[in-house]
């Protein structure tokens, strides 16, 4: 897995079969334009990414991906100034550009032609540009990709402006509290949902309170912002080699964004503060699996991801270019002189988080890549599967998916006789909290109330006493609920054709809301849209057309093997 990031054009390997579209890559660099504070340039780019080679109706081939990205500015103005052939001795100085001589403070202008032997600093300003990282985006947008298909989610949202700090909301909000843990990316739309890119409305004000100050001084200004990963499974990066700690990889990513000057993984600068009592993450067990009831290490210890949200943040000082020139000297006649001054922001760190989202989303996916090897998706969903079962030291629920009329709810007693444990039914346990049926609960909140109130549900559970639990057909579409099956005990299908569930189901007589009047071809829909997702997740696949007491068996012997397994590795 490469990544290569230029000017206009960029290239990334990966595995074959992963749905991509031009789309998927023009959404981030759109993000990565907004934000108070912005220049003019935002305005001009229309951010349209090209892919060259690599994708196939819509799916990547597995070989190099080329993107290519035309900046239209360029085209504009620019075309015969940084020509790549040389210019005739007669050119004039609005086609070679004028030469720039004055080196700006705390850009690489100076550093560049000290480097390189640049007399005119434009040979080293035009590369050090961050416009550079509108590419190092559309490669992350890629990664972005891979990391979606694995349920692992990359956000960012912005924590302070200059002097200005936003409130600690993800320790007051529940809400904005589960999405830390649980998805990432959803919470980081939030945050898009403010010019500033703050998650806390009551922040906003003050922040863009801060830019409006540089602007009036005709300053800049910079600020601090976090990126958060969740889902990532344990065990990426390694502490037997100092390169390979993902710790560094990340802190490397970070800090190679255009004026990035600090950078702490979780609590960072404070956890150098406090005693250890009070900064190492204790080790509990909850339910099915071990947990942490604090996050002060932000998902890594010893360079290797826990299992916890991966949490980073990061310093952006503030750019270089000051529209109220700071001092200099002209390196064609040795006298002093203002500097430099190109267009750019008052302020970019909103833009700057975006550009974290995807060092960091690009880092992941080549450290999940080490971890999980494959390449193809379904190599890589099959290695994934086997990477979270390894995580479970302990043993676990046992969890069990199948379209309705599988026999979820009827196996789950008998499979917790056999294994020892209690059952729970999530349906059962959502009806019994509502007081109302599955579908006066769809009538009256529609699916998407019903499959918070499953999330929650599951939540419950897999925090519980170890037990066999049964999994509403439409559960795994969530990913919260994913991802608490994965952490926490063993997935087990019961397969059976559609004809035998839809005659089960009619036999109940109970309502089901989602399959309608026509419930045999709804139940064919369901099949094709939700057992491919089945097959992905599933831990054992147990043939649920024998007798009940037959498939029961079959499913402890599943469960025994898996739990040998875990305890062998």
């Amino acid at each position: 897995y490469r990544g290569d990031a230029g000017e206009v054009g960029g290239d990334l390997a990966g595995a074959a079969g992963l749905a991509l579209l031009a789309s998927h890559i023009a959404r981030d660099l759109q993000r990565r334009k907004q934000g108070y504070g912005r220049g003019g340039r935002m305005k001009i780019e229309p951010e349209e990414p090209r892919i060259l080679s690599g994708v196939r109706h819509g799916a990547t081939l597995g070989t190099p991906l080329a993107v290519l990205i035309e900046n239209a500015d360029h085209l504009k103005a620019w075309a015969t100034r940084m020509a790549i052939a040389p210019l005739s001795a007669e050119s004039d100085e609005a086609a070679r550009g004028k030469e720039v001589s004055l080196p700006r403070p705390g850009h690489a202008d100076l550093a560049g032609a000290i480097k390189f032997g640049h007399r005119d600093l434009r040979n080293s300003l035009e590369r050090a540009s961050a416009r550079e990282t509108a590419m190092r985006v559309a490669l992350g947008a890629v990664a972005r990709r891979l990391l979606d298909e694995l349920d692992v989610r990359v956000g960012s949202f912005v924590t302070s402006i200059g002097p200005a700090r936003a409130r600690d909301v993800l320790q007051l909000d529940p809400a904005l509290r589960l999405l830390a843990d649980e998805d990432a990316e959803a919470l980081s739309l939030r945050a898009d949902a403010s010019e500033i890119r703050c998650l806390d409305p009551e922040s906003d004000a003050a922040l863009c309170s801060a830019v409006d100050e540089a602007r009036k001084r005709r300053d800049t200004v910079g600020g601090t912002f976090e990126v958060r990963a969740t889902g990532v499974p344990p065990g990426l990066g390694s502490y037997g080699q100092h390169d390979l700690k993902l710790d560094g990889v990340l802190a490397q990513a970070l800090a190679c964004v255009h004026a990035i000057k600090a950078v702490e993984l979780g609590d960072g600068w404070r956890g150098g503060e406090r005693f250890g009592s009070e900064v190492h993450d204790p080790i509990d067990r909850q339910g099915g699996g071990l947990s942490r009831p604090t996050n002060h290490a932000g998902g890594l210890e010893g360079g290797i991801t826990n299992g916890e949200p991966l949490v980073v943040r990061a310093s952006m000082k503030p750019i270089a270019t000051v529209p109220a020139a700071l001092g200099s000297i002209d390196l064609r006649t040795g006298a002093p002189d203002a500097a430099h001054v190109e267009r750019s922001d008052t302020c970019a760190v909103p833009a700057a988080a975006v550009v974290g989202e995807a060092m960091v989303a690009l880092a992941l996916a080549d450290a999940l890549l080490v971890k999980l090897g494959g390449d193809s998706m379904a190599e890589l969903h099959a290695a994934l599967r086997l990477a979270w079962r390894r995580a479970r030291l302990l043993e676990g629920h046992v969890f069990l998916c199948g379209l309705p009329g599988a026999g979820k709810s009827t196996l789950a007693p008998l499979l917790a006789e056999r294994l020892g444990i209690g059952h729970a039914d999530v349906d059962a346990e959502i009806c019994a909290a509502a007081n109302s049926t599955v579908a006066e609960i769809f009538a009256r909140e529609g699916e998407e109330g019903f499959r918070a109130r499953e999330a929650a549900a599951v939540r419950a559970l897999s925090l519980g006493p170890r037990k066999v639990i049964a999994l509403g057909g439409g559960a795994l579409s969530t990913r919260a609920v994913r991802l608490r099956v994965r952490k926490t005990g063993h997935l087990l299908w019961l397969s059976l054709p559609t004809s035998i569930c839809a005659a089960r189901v009619a036999q109940g007589g109970a309502a089901r809301p989602l399959l309608g009047d026509d419930q045999a071809g709804r139940l064919d829909e369901l099949s094709r849209a939700r057992e491919p997702l089945y097959a992905r997740l599933a831990d054992a696949r147990v043939d649920a057309q024998l007798a009940q007491h037959q498939v029961a068996e079959l499913a402890a012997a599943s469960v025994r093997f898996l739990e040998a397994e875990r305890a062998w590795a």
